[in-house]
C-alpha cells in the first residue's frame, strides 16, 4: 500500500507534465516569423553579385555561383554619392576620367599625340573626341589629378593638349624618361600652367591627393622596378586603385607579365582596366587570380585602325580568359586577333570571340561610362 507521501509526489508530477504539455493562455508566446531577406542589388547581366567572394577554386575556368549574395557593405555607405568612370574611345590608347563622389576628378592617361607618325587622322579624331568629352563631363571643374601610368605616346601623348585646354591641379608620372619628347612636352605644359608635378615610384609610393569620406586612392607599384623596366616603359607602369565603399577600380596601364607578379593590388577589385589594351603580354592568370574582377574594360582601336595596325589588340586569348572569369559568354562578341604575329596579320586572323556581358571594349562599344553607388555593382550609363 502506497504512503500518503507517495501520492503527494504523484500529484506534483502529474501537474508538472500538464503544465509543460499545454501552457496557459497568459504564458503563450506567438511564434516569431522569419525575417524577410532583402534581394541582392540588381545587376545588368548576369545576375551574380559582384560583391561576393567567389566559391570556385579555379577562377579562370569555372563560372561564378548564380546565387545572389548581399553586398559586403551597406548601400548607405556612400551617403547617396556615386563613383563614375568614363573610358573614352581614343582608338589605340587609354584615357579614363573618374568622377569621385566628392566632386573631384581624376584623369588616368590622355590618349595619343596628334602628330604621332603613322597615326594621322585617327589620332587627330581621337584627341578631338577626348577634349570634347572632357569639356562636357567636367562641367567647368578642374582635373584634380592627372595620372600618367607610363611614358608611351598612347598614354602620355595627349597630356599637353589636355593641360592647355583644362585646369589641371596635379600631374603624376613615374619620374622616368625625362628626355623623351613626349615627357618633355608634358612637363613643359605643366610648368606653363602652374600644375604641380609629382613623382610616384618605388621610393615615393604615396598618393599626391588624399581620399575623402568613403573614397580612397592607392598607388599600386612594385617595391622595386623589374630589370626589364630599363628598356621597356611598360614595365614601369604605375597602377592606381580607387575604392568607394564596396566598389573599386584598378588602372594598370600597360603593366606586363614581368611587373604584374610584383604588384600588390590590396585585395579583390570590382572593375578592371585590362592591361596593355588586351595584349597577351598582360592580364596573366596569376594576376587575375589576385584581382578576381567583376567587370572589365578593354581600351583598344579597331582592327587595322591607326596604330592598332601595328599591335592587333585585343588578343582572342585574353577575351576568352576574361570571359571565363566573368561568368561565361553573354549576348555579344568582341573582334579579336587570333593570329601568330601582327606583322603578318591576315583578315582571317581577326575573329569574333564570344564575350561576357560584363566585359566592354571601346573598339566595339565606343565610350564606356560605368557608375556605382558603392555597393559593388557597376552599371553602364
Amino acid at each position: 500500500m502506497k504512503s500518503l507521501s507517495d501520492c503527494r509526489w504523484a500529484l506534483v508530477l502529474l501537474g508538472a507534465l500538464a503544465a509543460c504539455s499545454k501552457p496557459s493562455s497568459s504564458d503563450e508566446v506567438a511564434p516569431v516569423p522569419p525575417s524577410p531577406v532583402s534581394p541582392a542589388p540588381a545587376v545588368a547581366s548576369p545576375d551574380e553579385s559582384p560583391g561576393a567572394a567567389p566559391s570556385q577554386t579555379n577562377p579562370l575556368t569555372d563560372a561564378w555561383s548564380s546565387s545572389p549574395v548581399a553586398s559586403a557593405q551597406p548601400s548607405s555607405c556612400g551617403g547617396g554619392g556615386k563613383l563614375v568612370v568614363h573610358f573614352y574611345n581614343v582608338s589605340q590608347g587609354l584615357a579614363a576620367l573618374v568622377d569621385l563622389p566628392d566632386g573631384r576628378h581624376v584623369l588616368v592617361d590622355t590618349g595619343d599625340s596628334v602628330p604621332r607618325a603613322g597615326c594621322g587622322d585617327v589620332c587627330a579624331a581621337a584627341d578631338a573626341h577626348l577634349l570634347e568629352r572632357l569639356g562636357v563631363d567636367l562641367h567647368g571643374a578642374p582635373i584634380d589629378l592627372l595620372w600618367v601610368t607610363h611614358q608611351h605616346s598612347d598614354h602620355i601623348g595627349g597630356a599637353p593638349r589636355v593641360m592647355d585646354a583644362f585646369k589641371v591641379l596635379t600631374y603624376v608620372d613615374n619620374g622616368r624618361d625625362e628626355r623623351k619628347a613626349e615627357v618633355r612636352r608634358a612637363h613643359q605644359a605643366a610648368e606653363r600652367h602652374g600644375t604641380i608635378v609629382h613623382v610616384v615610384d618605388p621610393d615615393r609610393p604615396e598618393a599626391p591627393i588624399a581620399g575623402s569620406g568613403s573614397t580612397k586612392l592607392t598607388p599600386v607599384i612594385p617595391s622595386e622596378w623589374p630589370a626589364s623596366c630599363a628598356h621597356d616603359a611598360n614595365d614601369c607602369s604605375i597602377a592606381l586603385r580607387i575604392d568607394f565603399c564596396a566598389s573599386s577600380v584598378l588602372f594598370t596601364g600597360d603593366a606586363p607579365h614581368d611587373e604584374e607578379p610584383l604588384l600588390d593590388p590590396h585585395g579583390r577589385v570590382t572593375l578592371l582596366q585590362v592591361g596593355h589594351h588586351g595584349s597577351e603580354t598582360s592580364t596573366t592568370p596569376g594576376f587575375l587570380e589576385k584581382l578576381h574582377p567583376s567587370y572589365a574594360v578593354i581600351s583598344a582601336g579597331k582592327p587595322g585602325e591607326g596604330m592598332n595596325s601595328e599591335y592587333c589588340h585585343p588578343r582572342a586569348i585574353i577575351v576568352k580568359r576574361l570571359t571565363a572569369l566573368l561568368g561565361g559568354p553573354g549576348s555579344r562578341t568582341i573582334r579579336s586577333f587570333d593570329g601568330d604575329r601582327c606583322s603578318r596579320a591576315q583578315p582571317s586572323d581577326w575573329i569574333d570571340v564570344e564575350a561576357s556581358d560584363r566585359l566592354w571594349a571601346t573598339e566595339r562599344d565606343g565610350d564606356v561610362v560605368l557608375s556605382t553607388t558603392g555597393d559593388g555593382v557597376f552599371s553602364r550609363q
